[in-house]
């Protein structure tokens, strides 16, 4: 082996074991992102599974304030930007007379 091929494969096997550093130290990197990903995923759809509960308490928390009056519930779910509106109650309908049919 000559003096120049001798230099070459030094510097070649050098850069190769650079590269497996590189790809090892990638490797990691990519594996922590992953790992972040995942969690945030799984936070995500267990969000969605409790959306509907959250609903049902935040329709109840209105429900009681606009019922019982109570300033102190609205205020809350105002500052967690949750508004509401309560409709008057509608009147119960007038009964109507009955009508006498004809049989023949």
């Amino acid at each position: 082996m000559t003096r120049l091929q001798y230099w070459i494969a030094t510097v070649l096997a050098a850069a190769c074991l650079a590269l497996a550093a590189a790809n090892v130290g990638l490797g990691s990197v990519n594996g922590a992102a992953r790992s972040d990903v995942n969690q945030r995923q799984q936070y995500v759809q267990q969000s969605v599974q409790l959306e509907g509960l959250y609903r049902e308490i935040i329709r109840a928390l209105a429900e009681l304030s606009a019922r019982n009056d109570d300033g102190e519930v609205t205020a809350m779910l105002e500052r967690h930007g949750i508004t509401f509106s309560v409709n008057p109650a509608a009147a119960p309908a007038a009964p109507t007379a009955p009508t006498a049919s004809k049989r023949k």
